[in-house]
């Protein structure tokens, strides 16, 4: 990704609860049958299901699907036992996953210096539970790095994409670009290097909250990264609570034009104000999503399939 080619998508979904179920499955059904479909998709599910909803969107919808590591190993009261993340790993590897987000940057020393100098130190679900484990079990690594040769040697066998997780993406505009934020920044940039080096496929996710002023400066530093970047937004205000699509929309367009994106997220109104996101609410979102992206290809002079 990136040169010519043409901006994608991403569009997240998911199971907090079991009987979540039917109503993420009437989410992809509906996307199908919109003909307004995603690129790609994250399964965020936090439950075991009976049949995975990513197995559901291969099935309905043909399109690479990724996960988040450590959602389901998770356990409140040992944190991540790394003989059963390991096999989650190898399940997923066997069952058509193609990309999986790994926050080997959830660092306990990154988090001490969040804690004495943000209002919240961090708003990654992925990166705390990396963190919560690391201190449970007082690791002075945390997980992942302890056993990136086994990570790395299960994406060689299998051709799997790791997506480097943003564990202390700022969740306001005030606190984007401090210096936790830069720091994990380039550990990401270390730790890109050195997946690429084994011969490793890696997302970049970054940013979070971010004004437009710093957004632009913090795109020079994400065009440093030879691989495609997914930000997580990027959200340039705190205060249109409702209208969420929006605000990604903008910060969207800017870092894509700026070639600091190449990947978009969906991002919807609800985002930060209802848990509970429809089918209306998840199309409005991907339909924003697929306008932003023909813009930036549009100003690029880049085709692409929109009409």
């Amino acid at each position: 990704m990136g040169g010519d080619a043409p901006m994608r998508i991403n569009c997240n979904l998911g199971c907090n609860v079991r009987e979540q179920y039917q109503e993420e499955l009437c989410k992809i059904l509906a996307i199908k049958e919109s003909g307004v479909v995603p690129d790609f998709m994250m399964d965020l599910s936090l439950v075991s299901l009976e049949t995975p909803l990513y197995k559901t969107i291969i099935d309905e919808l043909n399109i690479p699907v990724g996960t988040v590591l450590s959602y389901l190993p998770f356990d409140k009261e040992c944190g991540l036992d790394w003989e059963c993340v390991k096999q989650y790993l190898l399940h997923l590897s066997k069952n058509g996953i193609a990309f999986v987000t790994i926050h080997f940057t959830a660092d306990r020393d990154l988090l001490d210096e969040a804690k004495k100098n943000r209002k919240v130190p961090c708003t990654s679900r992925g990166g705390a539970m990396v963190l919560y484990d690391s201190i449970l079990n007082n690791r002075t690594r945390n997980l992942y790095r302890e056993h990136i040769d086994e990570i790395v040697s299960i994406a060689q066998q299998n051709d799997i994409a790791i997506s480097l997780g943003t564990t202390f993406r700022s969740s306001n505009v005030f606190e984007a670009c401090d210096s936790v934020h830069l720091e994990e920044t380039r550990r990401q940039m270390e730790m890109c290097r050195y997946l690429q080096s084994k011969g490793i496929k890696v997302i970049v996710e970054n940013s979070g909250h971010i004004g437009l002023d710093k957004l632009e400066e913090h795109a020079q530093r994400l065009q440093k990264f030879d691989a495609p970047i997914m930000p997580l937004g990027p959200i340039v205000c705190d205060n249109a609570v409702g209208e969420d699509h929006i605000t990604a929309a903008i910060g969207g367009a800017f870092a894509g034009y700026w070639n600091a994106a190449h990947i978009l997220n969906c991002v919807t109104r609800n985002e930060h104000s209802e848990s509970a996101i429809t089918v209306d609410v998840i199309l409005e979102a991907i339909k924003t999503t697929k306008i932003v992206a023909h813009c930036i290809n549009l100003s690029k002079g880049i085709p692409d399939d929109w009409n």
